[in-house]
């Protein structure tokens, strides 16, 4: 079987766990959205690559910035017509997670996001994070280890949790050098720029209506990287400023991201925009 995935993140995996996929089948890492051939072709397996809402297509995406759609998994979870209970519970945290940041509960250290987020710092293959973030989704189930808790100490998984505390203490040192800007109608927008994975939540508990995250060298190669979130404030009409700058920006209703392939715009412009249009 085909399959086509963007980037691996706990949607992805689990969209991947429910679909029965595995190390078995031809998984293709492709930049941005997938082919229209593909996207066409039920046959191939397109995850958070495009063709938002044609889950008849076997297309699993919910990144179209008009038009709401629930995360992938959830809508793998209804087309495979899955009627489980853990995997419902966990299928809630993640779409919390991805959909919901804002409300993602607090959970003692090390929860499930934690661990995932440590295996993407450990592993840097794409491939093989997706493998094992559906094997890290599938002992949560077989184990039945409930993905709201804290998560238990599991030998494979102590080398991710070390890598995540350490970004952790790279997070807490990086908060520091947040700038905060406020305007008129009372909304308060945080900005930070740093090369460590950052918590969006973490600015949201310093009081943050709006967050600009800014990674000057994300990925391999190193490009520009913005993710722009709203707690409970749509951003996603900022999409279309940004689109008369440069094109590629996704995302919606509380979240938006620069293009894949990198961003060409300063931090000062994307500061600029935000500010003017909320």
């Amino acid at each position: 079987m085909k399959v086509l995935i963007e980037k691996p993140d706990l949607d992805t995996c689990l969209t991947g766990l429910i679909l029965g996929i595995s190390s078995h089948d031809d998984i293709f890492i492709v930049e941005g959205k997938a082919e229209e051939r593909d996207l066409l072709d039920s046959s191939v397996i397109c995850i958070e690559c495009g063709g938002s809402g044609l889950t008849s297509l076997n297309n699993f995406d919910h990144h179209e910035p008009h038009q709401y759609y629930p995360p992938a998994c959830l809508q793998a979870y209804e087309h495979t017509g899955c009627n489980d209970i853990k995997l419902k519970r966990l299928l809630d945290y993640v779409c919390l997670v991805d959909d919901r940041p804002e409300k993602h509960p607090l959970i003692a250290f090390p929860s499930l996001s934690n661990i995932f987020s440590g295996m993407l710092l450990v592993e840097k293959d794409p491939k093989k994070q997706f493998l094992k973030g559906m094997e890290m989704l599938k002992k949560v189930l077989n184990e039945n280890i409930d993905p709201f808790s804290t998560m238990p100490d599991v030998y494979e998984w102590r080398e991710f949790v070390e890598a995540k505390h350490k970004n952790l203490e790279e997070t807490e040192h990086a908060l520091k050098n947040t700038k905060y800007f406020f305007l008129n109608r009372g909304l308060k927008i945080g900005f930070l720029e740093s090369t460590s994975i950052v918590g969006i939540g973490s600015l949201y508990r310093a009081g943050c209506d709006v967050v600009i995250l800014y990674n000057p060298a994300y990925g391999e190669p190193p490009r520009r990287k913005y993710t722009i979130s709203g707690k409970n404030k749509k951003v996603v009409h900022l999409i279309s400023f940004f689109d008369n700058m440069e094109k590629g920006w996704g995302g919606r209703d509380t979240i938006i991201g620069s293009p894949k392939k990198g961003s060409t715009l300063t931090p000062e412009e994307v500061i600029e925009i935000v500010l003017k249009n909320l």
